[in-house]
């Protein structure tokens, strides 16, 4: 039995099967054994560049993986640990909508944070511009305005807005993430309908969309992937280190060496520049807010870790 090594692209991880695309083909290949196949240390997700063995019976076999140039994690409570959702992306749309449900600028800025953590270009989509209410389109982007975040309006029902998004997607993986709900599937569909993804109505009892994609999963599109993300309500950044949380918030990031004290949090140190250019409206209150509640949260799990 003859056997050749082969490149591919993890595409979707369900259970113990990892289905991989080798040139126009997607395979289900198996673990080596006991030592499972990982990427940068932990397991391999979709959007992983991995080495595949092929033998002439048509049988694949997971063999190694490539470095991740980048990745999407969060927190995850249940064995305090990060847990990387997508890997290899070259550009991720945060998905929002103005109603339906309701707007969260908290959960934008955890997801926002995570993309500069995982070294990702993130571009903000405004959906359900239909039920905006007056202002609040331009009060989101005088919002993200500091971090110099592209905000692209659409509506998924319309097309609205889809054209500015397909110009954005070249070749590699562009990633989908949002709250339940707020219509990423349904925009996925809108670039191309021959993906068919399960959408699903915003529930009455809480006001909240149903989880429709229980896996993240790379359609081919253009040359290039979209990954579809697991609908999330809570969005929790996974850096442990303050100085890197710093780093993810641009707009505190540039100006952060002007503060008197080094290192400073920017939470309580006096002479501290970035508390400054909050209080003269140079860096959104809402963003700083999310950055203490961010900050207060890798506190309290350091305090579990001891």
């Amino acid at each position: 039995m003859q056997e050749r090594l082969e490149n591919g692209l993890v595409v979707r991880v369900t259970g113990g099967e990892v289905w991989v695309r080798v040139g126009d083909q997607v395979l289900p290949t198996s673990q080596r054994g006991r030592g499972r196949v990982t990427a940068s240390g932990v397991p391999v997700v979709a959007g992983d560049r991995v080495t595949v063995l092929r033998d002439d019976t048509g049988g694949a076999r997971l063999e190694g993986a490539l470095p991740r140039s980048s990745w999407l994690s969060r927190y995850v409570e249940r064995g305090s640990s990060e847990r990387v959702v997508v890997a290899n992306i070259e550009r991720l749309f945060v998905v929002t909508a103005a109603a339906d449900p309701p707007l969260r600028t908290g959960f934008i800025d955890r997801v926002l944070a995570s993309a500069e953590y995982g070294h990702i270009i993130p571009v903000i989509i405004f959906n359900k511009s239909d039920l905006s209410e007056p202002g609040q389109l331009a009060a989101l982007r005088e919002t993200y305005a500091p971090s110099l975040y592209e905000l692209v309006e659409t509506c998924a029902i319309t097309g609205r807005g889809i054209d500015a998004i397909a110009e954005r997607i070249k070749d590699g993986v562009y990633a989908f993430v949002g709250e339940s709900g707020v219509g990423k599937s349904s925009i996925m569909n809108r670039l191309d309908p021959d993906l068919d993804l399960t959408v699903d109505d915003v529930t009455e009892k809480t006001g909240r969309g149903r989880h429709t994609t229980t896996n993240a999963q790379l359609f081919p599109f253009r040359g290039g992937f979209l990954a579809d993300t697991p609908g999330m309500q809570t969005f929790t950044f996974p850096g442990t280190d303050e100085q890197v949380l710093e780093s993810s918030f641009p707009e505190i990031a540039h100006i952060s060496g002007h503060c008197r004290f080094n290192p400073c949090t920017h939470s309580h140190e006096p002479g501290c520049h970035v508390k400054e250019a909050v209080e003269g409206a140079r860096i959104p209150r809402s963003r700083y807010q999310s950055y203490l509640d961010i900050l207060s949260g890798i506190r309290e799990r350091a305090k579990k870790q001891w």
